[in-house]
């Protein structure tokens, strides 16, 4: 009878084996990382820009960042004084802004609602 033997792997070839896999890792991860950043970098342009020109006056958007565009005010619920804000007043038909950020003020100070005034 003619049997075949599978050889099995010993603890110690396996554990050279694990070694070198491990090697091979810690020294191609770096590369194959910044290699992957460089490709997604080419194909992705973050651009910061104003929000949308076209929309109309009392239009509500949502923004993240500390400094609130020219021409928008936070919906933080404050009343809208007389001169400043006639024409968003005529918008809106109303003497007060909203208070939607009211919902964010514990979740993250750089994410505000915000309404066009010009």
């Amino acid at each position: 009878m003619n049997k075949r033997f599978i050889k099995g792997f010993t603890l110690a070839e396996l554990l050279v084996a694990t070694l070198v896999l491990s090697i091979m890792l810690v020294v191609m991860a770096p590369v194959m990382t910044q290699k992957a950043k460089k490709r997604i970098e080419q194909r992705v342009e973050v651009v910061q820009s104003q929000p949308q020109e076209t929309l109309p006056v009392g239009a509500i958007v949502l923004w993240y960042g500390p400094n609130i565009p020219e021409g928008w005010v936070e919906c933080s619920g404050q009343v809208l004084s007389d001169n400043d804000f006639q024409e968003l007043r005529n918008a809106i038909a109303t003497d007060y802004i909203p208070d939607l950020n009211r919902v964010f003020s514990t979740v993250d100070t750089n994410l505000k609602w915000i309404m066009k005034t010009k």
